[in-house]
């Protein structure tokens, strides 16, 4: 499936005329990134994919419904607790809800997979459906910035070379 085109500046200039500060909301996209992936701030800033990613959440599901979704992060980063608790609001108050839950989950995935999946047809009859929400790959550098290979600890096939004679190695199972 080919990709489609959409300016970069488009999601970021209706998410901006919805009254929202763009280093805030990205910061804030790159903290949920963190929660949701259980990858740091540094791995996932690495990937060069925040910023595309986030752009590609409000292409979705819409600027407006990205701030609400960005409002609950941080309202649970607000919440003083442990990890154990702030994992457990992550799942009741975003995982586990309706409105959210499938985007976070579509997050994860593309994310490691560099891929999206359409919503649930319950999901875009509830809140409507988007141009953009169809399956597809995000992007070729979004394939290659997967986490699934540093999770795996190996390389993108076909896209990223991993060294001279490193194929002689099995996979170390640790982060690269």
């Amino acid at each position: 499936m080919a990709d489609i085109t959409i300016p970069s500046s488009a999601p970021r200039v209706a998410l901006a005329a919805a009254g929202s500060d763009l280093s805030d909301s990205i910061e804030t996209f790159l903290r949920l990134s963190e929660l949701l992936t259980g990858f740091d701030r540094v791995e996932l800033l690495r990937t060069g994919m925040v910023e595309p990613y986030y752009d590609e959440v409000i292409r979705v599901i819409g600027a407006r419904d990205v701030g609400a979704l960005l409002a609950v992060v941080d309202g649970l980063d607000a919440e003083s607790g442990s990890e154990t608790e702030l994992e457990t609001r992550l799942r009741t108050t975003i995982l586990d809800d309706e409105r959210y839950g499938p985007v976070a989950r579509n997050i994860i995935a593309m994310w490691y997979l560099g891929s999206w999946a359409q919503l649930p047809r319950e999901w875009r009859e509830r809140n409507g459906a988007m141009s953009a929400d169809f399956d597809r790959v995000v992007s070729a550098k979004a394939y290659r910035e997967g986490l699934v290979w540093a999770a795996a600890g190996t390389h993108p096939m076909g896209a990223k070379q991993p060294g001279y004679a490193s194929w002689a190695a099995p996979p170390t199972g640790e982060r690269a």
